[in-house]
């Protein structure tokens, strides 16, 4: 049976003696470890006496008493045990209110202590005692009187406007203490000053009126915290707790204000485990007085508002502070988990705003999961919930659609916040005794992981979800099924899920810097549950010489995947113009980088293993959100009508190894990779002085793996059809350190060339092995991905069987190394001053490295010189440049025929002889059957010669070449 409170007041204050009532309270105040002030009003002038026990039945008791006559009794009982229930009556023996269950104080807890706390937050009463609201106040007070039952509220706060709308002592008595007494008696109630309690303060010198006559607040730090020598504003501990309430109504707000100063002061002095500020102006709101713009009612936005989002709350939020309660705006409004957000509703962004793994999430540990604040990482400290109760007797209109609020509503009733240990809750529970909302805010990480188990402290089958993991570095393994509420890996950290386990999180989010890639590696039999985020470092737009941008894809990849609207709303830094985006992918069919638009792509969606171009603005990272993907995936490369290339990327939240990678897209596999551009071609962003592409293949950057999210080129071979392009589970991995733009590995067999002009350099590769020939060597070749089309590059063509491919590395074998004479390739513009030098060797020292430059009949010895030159006029292709391996030296008589290179091309099918003719030459033209099918006498003094042979059949030919009486033959093939 629902207690009829109304009755049971009037039954309490006509027990009297001697014709004397209680006609206020009692009502208690100014809690402390020790002690409390009881606080009530008779009828008639009296002595104040309390009695108080341990015992129900008052066995045995102390009293309290003075004897002075006075209608406004205040006693202040100490030497208390800390967090015991204390039984108390009023007059000699309780001859004017006699003991009852009902009628007892709590005293604080030891300062520190982490049990069960229950606060009831009570706002904007002030209309309670209104015929017109009565009803639904008494409703929302039930509703709170039924969920709490027989359990203590430790204490009742009010968030102001207590009074109707004078603030005097008579409306205090109807709004206050007419409707809450049976509460009032047993739970200490703490209040911050409202707009319409002020209306007859005079808080010019020592606060009067009738606010600070009803309510006696600490001044001296009785309660805990800093004393700040006022009631206007103060501070008070509970527990593990600590209370700082502010008076935003007519205290001076700015920055460096008495205020502020103290606030600053207490905060930074206390060691409580959380932090809770109270005040009346809500610092966000678009209840019915909001914090912009215009009010409801017409009227501009209240400047104590403003100025408490302005001035005070970067100041407590730098300090930790983990919930504001506010009221002021008769409405219900509650924050996501957010931190440095000081403007307007309009400039909130999740991305920037939003603390944690789930602070843009609804923190309810029954969905989106806990909000979680940390002590380690970035945000250490950070992460505050704005709360706005002003709804226990009045609601109005508003908006209601601030950004920063999760949830907002015009509806009666009362806050409840609940602290248990790292856990703190609040829920809005209306009239009708329904929670209409509710979040919690955890204080971990629970268990982290850096290279060990910090304390012996390992989750594998225990972690609950409301646990939070970090690891911070090292592997850590989930060896067994365990459920958390947030996973946090940072740059350093891996996370594997063995075969067979599932981890199960509500929120999962993987951290990268410029040279660290996090990476979580579930087993393929393993299951991973939960939202996903991989927060995937960009380059900043326009700083480097490869023009600011990194190539990237989603590594959340399982199931529906991310619009690119949702996107790019969460990602803010990505570099725009009006709707333009940098973010792209690579069209093969015009050729070109196709940029994002945010109206045209709204609903298109993140492809998994597809690759974009993207540049931030300062060089942080994006947000890719989606889930972890254990399975294969595919995806589509084809040779398109102006490139064969294919912007792909790693679909994963860990490492792939890239010879994994090669070797089962590569012609040993689903062969659909063209066996010139057997590699992967990754954007390095020109820091390791090459060019822009790192290139992977079995001879170079063996062991360098492809980070999570990043994107990387293919040459397609234009066979295969749909989804033709595979990543398997098994090449997952976590060995790996960064993404392409740090360095290379090398081998011992290993030449580097480069070439140097003002402000660019570029550098094309020669390796040795006994697995490679003076022919295309499928996965150690590797056709170059820009040097044709760059306007500065060096390149190499292929000795034999050479087609005219562009090469960025060229390997060779071992034999080879003491005659072998390579084409190279040169783009340049005239004027431009050339240095080419050797930028890295691993040869053997008797091998003499020359550089031929035809045009100049020259010969130049690398090993100890460098080449120098003006080019004269643009260069562009093979011809005039040959790289020379010798163990003697070399004269220029001896290499007329070395320095000559023939090969093939096609569309249109050419046969190309390109180096300097020094005489008169003859080219004939043989059939495998020794059959002459052409004979031509070439043009000398000329570097480039071509002849058309699209009419003859495909098919191997071999090449006479007579130079002057000097002959030399070659194998090549037509197509």
């Amino acid at each position: 049976m629902k207690r009829n409170y109304t009755l049971l007041f009037l039954l309490l204050v006509s027990l009297s003696s001697f014709g004397q009532a209680i006609v206020r309270g009692p009502y208690l105040q100014k809690g402390t470890e020790t002690g409390v002030t009881i606080k009530w009003r008779t009828d008639v002038d009296d002595t104040s006496v309390v009695e108080y026990s341990t015992d129900v039945t008052f066995t045995t008791y102390s009293t309290l008493s003075d004897a002075t006559l006075k209608v406004d009794h205040e006693l202040e009982i100490t030497g208390l045990a800390s967090g015991t229930v204390y039984y108390y009556r009023i007059g000699t023996g309780g001859s004017i209110m006699s003991n009852n269950t009902d009628i007892y104080f709590k005293t604080h807890p030891t300062i520190g202590t982490a049990d069960p706390y229950t606060f009831w937050i009570l706002g904007g009463i002030g209309k309670a005692g209104f015929s017109s609201n009565s009803a639904a106040a008494a409703e929302v007070r039930d509703a709170y009187y039924s969920y709490i039952g027989s359990n203590i509220t430790d204490g009742i706060i009010l968030t102001g406007d207590n009074a109707d709308s004078k603030g005097t002592d008579a409306q205090f008595q109807n709004s206050l203490f007419n409707t809450y007494f049976y509460k009032l008696q047993s739970s200490i109630v703490w209040s911050t000053i409202g707009n319409i309690d002020g209306q007859y303060v005079n808080n010019t010198t020592a606060p009067i009126g009738a606010y600070y006559d009803i309510f006696t607040f600490p001044t001296l730090g009785e309660s805990g915290g800093v004393a700040s020598g006022t009631e206007s504003y103060y501070s008070f501990d509970y527990g593990n707790v600590h209370f700082i309430v502010l008076n935003s109504f007519d205290e001076d707000r700015s920055v460096g204000g008495t205020m502020y100063n103290w606030a600053l002061n207490d905060i930074q002095n206390t060691t409580q485990q959380w932090v809770v500020g109270i005040w009346h102006h809500p610092p966000y709101s678009k209840g019915y007085h909001t914090s912009e713009g215009v009010q409801y009612n017409g009227d501009p936005a209240e400047i104590q508002l403003i100025e408490m989002r302005e001035n005070i709350i970067p100041m407590l939020e730098a300090n930790g502070i983990d919930l504001i309660i506010a009221g002021h705006t008769e409405v219900y409004e509650r924050s996501y988990f957010i931190n440095g957000h000081y403007g307007e509703s309009a400039s909130f962004d999740f991305a920037t705003h939003a603390v944690g793994p789930n602070g843009d999430g609804d923190g309810r540990s029954t969905n989106d999961g806990a909000y979680s604040k940390s002590n380690v990482g970035e945000n250490a400290g950070l992460g505050t919930v704005y709360s706005v109760n002003a709804t226990a007797s009045r609601v109005a209109n508003g908006e209601l659609d601030h950004n920063a609020m999760f949830y907002a509503v015009k509806q009666y009733g009362t806050g409840i916040l609940e602290v248990d240990g790292n856990n703190l809750s609040m829920k809005f529970l209306n009239r009708y005794g329904v929670v209409e909302d509710n979040f919690t805010i955890h204080k971990g990480p629970d268990y982290v992981y850096d290279n060990g188990w910090q304390d012996g402290n390992d989750p594998n089958g225990v972690a609950t979800d409301l646990e939070d993991l970090v690891v911070v570095s090292g592997d850590a393994n989930i060896t067994t099924n365990t459920t958390f509420n947030t996973v946090t890996v940072n740059p350093d950290g891996n996370l594997i899920v063995d075969s067979g386990v599932s981890l199960t999180a509500n929120s999962i989010v993987l951290e990268s810097d410029s040279d660290a890639y996090s990476s979580l590696n579930p087993s393929s039999t393993s299951t991973v549950t939960g939202r996903a985020r991989y927060k995937r470092y960009v380059n900043q737009i326009g700083t480097s010489s490869g023009g600011g941008n990194d190539l990237i894809s989603s590594p959340v990849t399982d199931g529906t995947m991310e619009a690119f609207s949702d996107f790019a709303d969460w990602n803010k830094n990505i570099a725009a113009l009006n709707n333009i985006r940098a973010f792209a992918p690579f069209n093969n069919v015009s050729g070109n980088y196709e940029n994002y638009d945010i109206v045209v792509n709204e609903t298109t969606p993140l492809e998994a293993g597809k690759g974009y171009r993207g540049a931030t603005v300062d060089g942080s990272p994006v947000v890719f959100t989606g889930a972890v993907n254990v399975g294969n995936v595919n995806t589509t490369i084809s040779a398109g009508a102006s490139s064969s290339w294919n912007l792909v990327g790693n679909p994963y939240t860990s490492y792939i190894d890239a010879q994994m990678f090669i070797s089962e897209n590569g012609s040993t596999g689903n062969d659909v990779l063209d066996s010139n551009y057997n590699a992967v071609y990754g954007y390095n962003s020109g820091t390791d002085g090459s060019g822009i592409w790192t290139i992977i293949n079995n001879i170079q950057n063996v062991g360098k793996n492809i980070a999570p999210g990043q994107g990387f080129f293919v040459f397609s071979n234009g066979t295969g059809g749909t989804n033709n392009l595979s990543f398997t589970s098994a090449m997952r991995t976590t060995n790996g350190n960064d993404d392409f733009i740090l360095g290379r590995n090398n081998s011992i067999s290993h030449l580097s060339l480069r070439v140097e002009s003002n402000a660019n350099n570029y550098d094309t590769d020669f390796y040795f092995s006994d697995n490679c020939s003076s022919g295309l060597d499928v996965g150690y070749d590797a056709g170059s991905l820009d040097a044709s089309d760059a306007d500065f590059s060096l390149y190499s063509h292929l000795v034999t069987d050479n087609v005219g491919v562009d090469l960025a590395i060229q390997c060779l074998s071992f034999e080879d190394m003491e005659s072998v004479v390579v084409p190279l390739g040169m783009n340049a513009s005239v004027g431009d001053n050339i240095i080419i030098n050797i930028h890295e060797n691993d040869l053997s020292e008797d091998i003499n490295i020359y550089l031929e430059d035809n045009l100049d009949n020259t010969f130049t010895l690398l090993n100890s010189n460098t080449y120098s030159f003006t080019a004269i006029e643009d260069l562009e292709g093979t011809g005039r440049f040959f790289l020379h391996f010798s163990p003697s030296t070399l004269s220029n008589d001896s290499n007329a025929l070395n320095g000559l290179e023939i090969y093939t091309s096609t569309n249109p099918d050419l046969l190309n002889i390109n180096g300097m003719l020094v005489g008169k030459t003859q080219l004939d033209l043989y059939d495998v059957q020794g059959r002459l099918v052409l004979s031509r006498v070439l043009e000398s003094g000329s570097n480039t010669n071509s002849i058309n042979v699209e009419a003859l059949q495909s098919g191997v030919y071999i090449v006479k070449l007579d130079v002057s009486g000097a002959i030399r033959t070659e194998k090549v093939i037509i197509n």
